[in-house]
């Protein structure tokens, strides 16, 4: 073992100084004082503390430890009610991942991720009911990457296993400020909390059974502009050309895709990012199991993309980021219209400045970052069906408490849906709107890689419009949401 070699020259080099010393200064009785079996018991000493060393199978290949901490407290209010919560900021979960590497031979190498987070207490899936994720079904860790790969400096890099697909992400990792670690264009804090009609109970009794995420999502996933994640397959990544990079690949059962990104400096002044990426869909099943056949044809589309621009000697910056999502599924007709329903589709623009700053010794930590803005979520009750049952939102210890998106068929029960605000019967969903801005501020501790933020967020009243067996329209009055949150998050 490498280490353990050294330790034991550097041993055995300390010793042999300590001898030529002893004859040096004519002290021969210092040797005696060793006695006979200094070498066993120098041994011992070795072998112990060998023993204590992190060891690794394969000494060809390096291994690399990583993760951060990422820990917020949030108070939220729903116009009723109010609280705070200690939350783990899904912005940017917490996580720990070994990645592996080993040179094959020229340009060639070889090597692995293993990516875990930790799920209690996740801020995407609290609401007003459960503030820990404790009773959550998924269990206390998930597994975010598992894959082998090989890759060549020229050619680029093959991925096998559960690995990131090309538009996963394309609405953050091309922000050139990297804030969006503390927030991007999605809602991961109020994702899971249940929405209230105005004029419904002041109290728990007047929560709707629909979240957030409902009227607020892509197809594919519970975000609206991440909308693909990491899935099984097979994916290439292209060696970095110039600022530009393509990634495509083949998900089970089925998923491909395809994307560009670009990320450069453009002389002194500018740092420029965007990307661009589409996905289609053939699964059933979605996030929610290998396949099979569902009783129906899946079809849909996804575009995402996002710009970002950064004023380096000044620290201004824009960033923008958009998102599309189109359902051509078999089954997913409107009851009463008979229509197809309309195109998912967000935009969110953010702008601020990002910098030294002199004032209150604040240059001496890091850069400081102060930044706003405003984003829209249009129709994205993502109409539909996994294939299988709706999932199960837990209220504290009962988990027979079912919730879903809207069905293929567009219908809710209104009675149902809006307890005590005076909208009864089956209605179809045929659209919504969710508005939201936010101010936010970022403080790197750059000795320490660490990160302070603060960030308020405000949801303006969204819009859900029904119609009848009739077809007359009616609109849903609903209560906004704010909320305020502040931490810090930590990388190793």
């Amino acid at each position: 073992m490498t280490w353990g070699l050294g330790l034991r020259f550097r041993l055995l080099i300390a010793a042999g100084v300590t001898l030529l010393a002893s004859a040096a200064t004519h002290v021969p009785a210092m040797a005696a004082d060793l006695g006979g079996d200094c070498c066993s018991d120098l041994e011992d000493r070795v072998a112990e503390l060998e023993a204590t060393t992190v060891r690794k199978g394969n000494k060809k290949v390096s291994v690399t430890l990583y993760g951060q901490v990422n820990r917020a407290v949030l108070w939220w209010d729903d116009h009723v009610e109010s609280n705070t919560y200690t939350v783990d900021n899904n912005y940017e979960s917490s996580r720990f991942g070994l990645k592996g590497s080993a040179k094959i031979t020229g340009d060639w190498s070889a090597g692995y991720r293993l990516e875990i987070e930790t799920t209690g207490a996740n801020s995407a899936r609290l609401n007003q009911f459960n503030d820990d994720n404790a009773f959550d079904p998924a269990g206390p860790l998930n597994v975010r990457h598992s894959f082998v790969y090989m890759n060549n400096k020229n050619w680029g890099e093959v991925r096998l296993g559960l690995t990131a697909t090309p538009i996963y992400n394309i609405t953050k990792d091309t922000n050139v400020t990297d804030l969006e670690d503390t927030m991007h264009s999605d809602d991961r804090m109020n994702q899971s909390f249940l929405l209230r009609a105005k004029n419904s109970p002041q109290n728990a009794e007047g929560l709707s059974t629909l979240r957030w995420s409902d009227i607020s999502r892509c197809y594919e996933s519970s975000n609206a502009f991440v909308c693909s994640t990491r899935k099984n397959g097979v994916a290439y990544w292209s060696p970095n050309w110039e600022g530009f990079s393509a990634s495509a690949g083949w998900y089970e059962d089925d998923e491909w895709g395809a994307a560009l990104r670009y990320k450069k400096e453009w002389g002194e002044n500018w740092e420029v990012g965007a990307g661009w990426g589409y996905a289609k869909i053939t699964d059933e099943r979605l996030q929610n199991g290998g396949g099979g056949f569902a009783g129906y044809r899946r079809d849909f589309d996804e575009w995402a993309g996002s710009e970002s621009i950064k004023n380096i000697p000044t620290g201004l910056f824009v960033f923008n980021a958009l998102s599309f999502s189109e359902t051509h599924d078999s089954n997913a007709i409107g009851a009463f219209n008979g229509k197809r329903p309309p195109l998912m589709n967000a935009w969110d623009v953010q702008f601020g400045i990002q910098r030294k700053i002199p004032w209150f010794g604040l240059s001496s930590l890091g850069q400081t970052s102060i930044w706003g803005g405003i984003s829209q979520i249009n129709d994205g009750f993502a109409q539909g069906s996994s294939g299988v049952t709706s999932s199960s939102i837990v209220f504290d210890n009962n988990p027979t408490t079912k919730l879903g998106a809207v069905p293929a068929s567009g219908l809710i029960n209104a009675t149902t849906a809006f307890p005590g605000a005076g909208i009864n019967g089956t209605y179809q969903v045929v659209g919504s709107q969710v508005n939201r801005w936010q101010v936010a501020a970022d403080q790197e501790l750059e000795k320490s890689g660490m990160h302070l933020y603060w960030v308020y967020q405000h949801f303006d009243s969204p819009e859900l419009d029904l119609i009848n067996s009739s077809l007359q329209h009616r609109s849903v009055p609903l209560e906004g949401f704010d909320l305020f949150y502040t931490g810090a998050r930590i990388y190793f």
